[in-house]
């Protein structure tokens, strides 16, 4: 006859002494083993997993333009004429597409004092056009050209990206209705 290979111990094998262990012990022994065979895949499969990398460069990123290329200026009219103070309102319609303030609202003549009305920056949304009124002051008649050929306004706009400075020319109608003003409160002769 042959021999017989055994496991090379007379004592109990590792089923044996598993089952031979009381059940209060071998409960929580089995759930830390699952727990630890579960927390082990969870981490595998984290660490093989490929990262995401850098967006394609034609992913569409909306950046914020300059205010210059978002926002819309058009003259909204002239009003409040008093002649005895001397001053009157400019109007202007701001629209944007961006979030936009207007800061600033003011023109070149010497003669003239211009400031927003109220005096605070005026917050722009997307969709809601506003009105923006400046006061404007005439301080000397004397140095003022009575005919306004080609009046423009300069507009201060701030949004996230940047603060410009802007030329905005109202048109035609802004100059034949500023001139007629300025008459107004100056008279026809007045000037140089």
């Amino acid at each position: 006859m042959g021999d017989v290979i055994t496991g090379g111990g007379s004592g109990p094998g590792l089923f044996e002494r598993w089952y031979g262990l009381p059940a209060r012990i071998r409960r929580p022994a089995a759930a830390l083993a699952v727990a630890a065979v579960l927390a082990g895949i969870v981490a595998g499969h984290a660490l093989t997993r490929p990262r995401p990398g850098p967006p394609p460069a034609h992913a569409a990123v909306h950046r914020v333009p300059y205010p210059v290329h978002s926002t819309r200026l058009a003259w909204a009219g002239l009003d409040r004429v008093d002649t005895a103070a001397r001053t009157f309102r400019v109007g202007l319609r701001v629209d944007t597409d961006d979030p936009v303030l207007v800061r600033r609202v003011t023109q070149t003549y010497d003669a003239l004092e211009m400031e927003l009305v109220p005096p605070r920056t005026v917050v722009v949304r997307p969709g809601r056009p506003v009105r923006v009124w400046a006061k404007v002051r005439v301080n000397s008649c004397h140095t003022l050209s009575i005919a306004a050929r080609h009046p423009f306004l300069e507009v201060t706009l701030c949004n996230a990206r940047a603060a410009q400075e802007v030329t905005f020319l109202p048109g035609r109608d802004y100059a034949r209705t500023l001139t007629r003003t300025l008459r107004t409160l100056c008279g026809p002769s007045a000037g140089p």
